[in-house]
């Protein structure tokens, strides 16, 4: 699972003046600030804090993991009842546009006015590309999360503090330019210094791209079926997409503080979370050998036991960690990769897009769902051909036989291979409507009961932005609540 890519530890800067009074701002001039920052560092930055925040334990583990109910709370369990805290979705619109957005937009900028000056870091045209298609991918995750939000007016500072929300189609729209103008900007030069995730393989930033722009198609498609079929179809024309787990784009943590798994250091200190019944019983239902990957066996029984998912705090308090499954040893591990995109979530859409008749797809809808249980089984260090083979051929998972619709089919599959992805797990359950999630055992304390279909605006949006903020009601069509659905949800 492990890519043997570097992870830059730090920015060395080297400052050297004199002690001539008479440069008065020389010597006034704070060594440990720099005038200018290096992409490449700016680079390995953004790529680091946008895995960070998908995997800490508020964005990643309380929401994203849980409203998948990948994952229960044994304690502090409001999350999983659907009371969301207001510090988190501050902090967490903040911090993905103020850091690595941010940060990217940067990037883009140093290489536009200044080639000559950042050349030495890459092609321009590539580093452009690179900050770019990270861009779309960061976009399109937070308009999942929220539906309308700033875009066209963000990120520009103090020259607008008050951006203007986008429709999430117009976003959407924006998402497929920003993908376009970065495939355009890709040439033979060297790709970009920094780059932790391809260490500067072009050839797999366009894989990026096209299997991208495949997702982004597939989630308009309910909504905007022909727009959505001419952009996949163009995706997959060239055939260049994440097919194989070695093209998979993901972030290579390691085994030490502070370029370890997010949610190995959080385990470091307390245990929040445990295996959702939901998922325990999926995959044993099926007799799914990743079970055994990603849970362990309670202590107390030696099998399989979820966590009921959704307990108020009292009850769920009351089960001891032992009488349930915990997280896997793999899933604990310090140096378990980020996952941006991989190659099972490439071949589910192509599945799909099969299945709505889109041309392109190398393979039939069946060779694809079978293709990505494979590679997820694969990547997670379960090799046994025979062993895939046989759960393939159980007729509760074979594509022929397999109970429900191709949505069904493949949404649940796609759910249990989207592990340790939450948010795009998240994602796809609202929109395939596959699998059915559990209640919340205990009731739900925010929204209607159902998973929500979205996260209500930061409160500091509604009264640091309320222009903003106000065009973002407009924009979502409906109230701000975590049941108005999303431009893409009209299942």
């Amino acid at each position: 699972m492990n890519k043997n890519i570097f992870l830059l530890a730090g920015l060395a800067i080297a400052v050297a003046f004199t002690g001539c009074t008479k440069d008065f701002e020389d010597i006034n001039t704070n060594p440990n600030e720099p005038a200018s920052v290096s992409p490449g560092f700016l680079l390995t930055s953004s790529q680091k804090r946008i895995m960070d925040e998908m995997n800490d334990s508020f964005w990643g583990s309380r929401r994203g993991m849980q409203l998948a109910q990948h994952w229960a709370s044994n304690q502090y369990s409001n999350e999983s009842r659907y009371q969301f805290r207001t510090e988190v979705s501050n902090g967490s619109w903040r911090d993905f546009y103020a850091a690595p957005l941010q940060d990217l937009n940067q990037i883009i900028a140093l290489n536009t006015d200044d080639p000559e000056g950042t050349g030495g870091f890459g092609s321009n045209g590539n580093q452009i590309a690179v900050a770019k298609l990270l861009q779309a991918w960061t976009y399109q995750m937070l308009t999942d999360a929220w539906g309308p939000i700033p875009m066209s007016e963000a990120l520009q500072g103090v020259d607008n503090t008050t951006p203007a929300y986008d429709t999430q189609e117009a976003v959407y729209n924006g998402i497929l330019a920003l993908i376009a103008e970065a495939k355009a900007s890709m040439d033979d030069g060297a790709g970009p210094q920094g780059d932790q995730i391809y260490g500067g393989d072009m050839s797999s930033w366009e894989m990026f791209a096209n299997s991208l722009k495949l997702r982004v198609a597939m989630r308009m498609s309910d909504v905007s079926p022909t727009a959505a079929q001419a952009a996949g179809e163009d995706a997959l024309s060239g055939g260049m997409i994440i097919a194989a787990n070695e093209n998979n784009a993901q972030f290579p943590y390691i085994n030490a503080a502070p370029n370890n798994h997010p949610v190995n250091e959080d385990y470091k200190t307390r245990n929040d979370f445990a295996a959702s019944n939901t998922m325990v019983d999926w995959l044993s239902s099926m007799n799914d050998p990743r079970l055994g990957v990603y849970f362990n066996t309670a202590v107390t029984s030696d099998t399989y036991v979820g966590e009921v998912y959704g307990l108020d705090e009292a009850n769920a308090a009351l089960t001891p960690n032992d009488d349930v499954s915990q997280r896997g040893d793999a899933v604990l591990a310090g140096d378990l990769p980020g996952i941006l995109f991989d190659a099972a979530q490439t071949h589910f859409l192509c599945a799909e897009a099969a299945e709505r008749g889109w041309a392109g797809t190398p393979l039939d809808a069946e060779g694809h769902y079978n293709a990505a249980v494979t590679l997820s089984m694969q990547w997670w260090g379960l090799t046994d051909a025979d062993a895939i083979n046989a759960y393939l051929g159980q007729a509760d998972v074979a594509y022929t036989t397999a109970a429900g619709d191709w949505k069904q089919k493949i949404g649940s599959q796609k759910w249990a291979a989207l592990y340790m992805q939450g948010h795009e797990a998240w994602a796809e359950v609202r929109r395939l409507d596959a699998p059915t999630l559990n209640a919340c055992a205990d009731g739900h304390l925010g929204g209607d009961g159902n998973v929500p279909s979205r996260f209500e605006y930061p409160l500091d949006e509604q009264t640091l932005n309320a222009s903003g903020y106000a065009s973002g009601i407009v924009g979502l069509g409906g109230g701000d609540e975590l049941s108005t659905k999303l431009w893409w949800d009209v299942n």
